[in-house]
């Protein structure tokens, strides 16, 4: 583990020099990809967001009120002692709130949402890179990651519930690039804002220790930690924002609304119930259905077989089960049993997306599992080169799908 550590570092040093291409030409390819679903669904990132749950809770905090003091019937909003509330983690409203200073509820969710989307390829690359990874394999992993796993779905609008996913993937992949630059401070503080867009994004942590462990391996563990607590000031100050304002709206520390939408108080079983796996494992495996004129149609609602809309599984399988044939990496247990976990916790969901095209929820793992995929993989393999035709499957699916999905809407 040692030398591969010196290796990448090696390697890092090396490239220090070179004019970084891949992070001009990978976020210019994705906003291509995405520029084609806008040409032909005409929802362009600067038309006004109609699922602005975010901004309109960003005005209401201007007001002075924690509650948006009325109903939108078009919104999930919890409803707690008569009162209405945006139901979702409170993150992405501080990310609108200078913009709601001048705005209003009017701001630019898409085009914040497009800028979010850039920079998260552009820390894609440059974990590719820190991986040993060259330009031209840097672009195309981070294209792969992008474009071939469904992410276009989510970042082609501002709307509420995408805005909080995509901002939450580029949150991760900085987490998990300034541990792997040794930032511990950083790195927690972009896991804690993570967080607050998608809760479940909390089980990464163990992963985010390990990176930062291999800086100081030879150095005691007790040691190692108290040298190191003022990681812990950013994510103590961020976490007791989100707790303050969860009992002030909901008279609980760990209660963000969403067992207050109408929807899951209706739930015979609940928000989150073992009984919904079972059913939700099938979903993901389910296989489009043919139509009379003999096409394919895919399911809008829910989820599908995520090997189609997330064929990036497939070159990580492969990297593991090599890594773990040569022993070449403890992540081999720790990141597969964090990514099944996450997966357990979202098929214990009681919906799994709802109207979408592909696999939402199932883009929350990515992030950390594509470190995985850099690391369990040998930078320069010319075997990359097998795995261009599930790039296309992957990249043309979920083009065609995103533009389809949201022409229908």
């Amino acid at each position: 583990m040692g030398r591969r550590v010196d290796r990448l570092h090696e390697a890092k040093r090396q490239q220090s020099s070179d004019f970084p291409f891949s992070l001009v030409v990978t976020p210019f390819a994705v906003l291509l990809a995405l520029f084609l679903v806008w040409a032909f669904t005409g929802i362009w990132p600067w038309k006004p967001n109609p699922y602005k749950s975010y901004a309109l809770q960003a005005e209401a905090w201007l007001h002075g009120r924690l509650d948006l003091g009325q109903d939108y019937p078009w919104l999930e909003l919890a409803i707690y002692k008569g009162k209405y509330y945006v139901s979702f983690p409170p993150f992405p409203s501080f990310v609108l709130l200078p913009f709601a200073v001048f705005m209003g509820s009017s701001t630019p969710d898409g085009l914040i949402s497009l800028v979010v989307t850039l920079v998260g390829s552009m820390q894609a690359v440059r974990l590719c890179r820190e991986a040993g990874y060259g330009e031209e394999e840097s672009i195309f992993w981070s294209l792969f990651l992008y474009l071939g796993t469904g992410y276009l779905f989510i970042g082609s609008t501002g709307w509420v519930w995408f805005f909080a996913q995509s901002l939450c993937f580029t949150l991760l992949l900085s987490s998990v690039l300034e541990a792997v630059r040794g930032h511990g401070g950083w790195s927690l503080a972009f896991w804690a804002m993570a967080v607050g867009c998608r809760p479940f994004s909390i089980i990464y942590l163990p992963l985010l220790f390990w990176i930062l462990r291999q800086w100081a391996r030879k150095v005691p563990v007790r040691k190692w930690i108290l040298s190191h607590l003022t990681w812990a000031i950013a994510p103590i100050i961020i976490a007791c924002v989100y707790m303050t304002l969860n009992v002030l709206r909901f008279d609980s520390p760990v209660e963000f609304g969403h067992t207050y939408l109408p929807e899951f108080q209706r739930a015979e079983k609940g928000q989150f119930s073992l009984s919904y796996v079972p059913e939700h494992l099938l979903l993901l495996l389910r296989l489009p259905q043919v139509g009379e004129k003999g096409e394919l149609v895919f399911e809008h609602l829910e989820t599908m077989a995520f090997y189609l809309i997330n064929p990036l599984i497939f070159p990580l399988l492969c990297g593991w089960i090599w890594a773990l044939r040569e022993r070449r990496h403890h992540l081999l247990f720790l990141l597969p049993l964090l990514g099944l976990f996450h997966v357990l916790l979202l098929c214990m969901h009681r919906t799994l997306g709802g109207f979408q095209f592909g696999n939402r929820y199932f883009l929350d793992p990515w992030p950390a599992l594509f470190w995985g995929l850099l690391l369990w993989r040998s930078p320069g393999r010319k075997s990359g080169l097998l795995w261009v035709p599930f790039f296309v499957l992957g990249a043309g699916l979920n083009l065609l799908g995103t533009v389809l999905t949201y022409s229908t809407w």
